[in-house]
């Protein structure tokens, strides 16, 4: 029995097929999260649709890091640093992860893609980063916007590439553990 990974891309598919597999998912991701949040500052500047009990449309700027926590003086600028240097990190992966399973290039594209949605809002609007999608859970209310959604799709999609990455490595360890003891034997 393998323990590959179920969608392993073929050996024929190319640098250039992954990376445009992986800039078409970080556009889409980046143009749905900016143009919603374009719309939503200018329909919701000063109000709120309530869609049910526990959601809503409700424009909040969020200043602070990931879930508005604030990291003294210098948040703006770890949050922009943090940023690029998690989008370089996905960048310089999602080829190799990508010829391990195909559907690195969609979590990896998704997670570039939010990620440079937040940075781009981060830098160009100075009010904060606008969130717009309101969840009601016990005791609190979680605003989020598109950007966030694509990070965490991403981020769902990308759990079973690394688990069967880890199961690909342990296999690979492991057949190299047989073929030296069969070579001693």
């Amino acid at each position: 029995m393998s323990t590959m990974p179920r969608r392993t891309a073929t050996q024929s598919e190319s640098t250039g097929r992954i990376g445009r597999k992986f800039a078409y998912w970080a556009a889409l991701a980046l143009i749905a999260d900016l143009a919603t949040k374009e719309m939503a500052v200018r329909v919701l500047a000063n109000q709120t649709f309530v869609m049910s009990d526990w959601f809503s449309f409700l424009l909040v700027f969020n200043t602070g890091a990931a879930g508005g926590v604030s990291l003294g003086p210098y948040t703006w600028l770890i949050n922009i640093l943090a940023t690029l240097f998690t989008v370089a990190l996905v960048t310089s992966v999602v080829v190799p992860l990508a010829r391990v399973d195909s559907r690195a290039a969609l979590a990896m594209g998704l997670i570039a893609g939010g990620a440079a949605g937040n940075l781009t809002s981060l830098a160009v609007e100075s009010r904060g980063v606008p969130d717009f999608l309101a969840m009601a859970i016990p005791n609190a209310v979680i605003v989020f916007n598109i950007a966030d959604v694509a990070l965490w799709i991403g981020a769902a999609v990308l759990m079973p590439v690394t688990l069967g990455l880890v199961r690909a490595v342990r296999e690979e360890r492991r057949a190299k553990r047989l073929s030296k003891q069969a070579a001693t034997a």
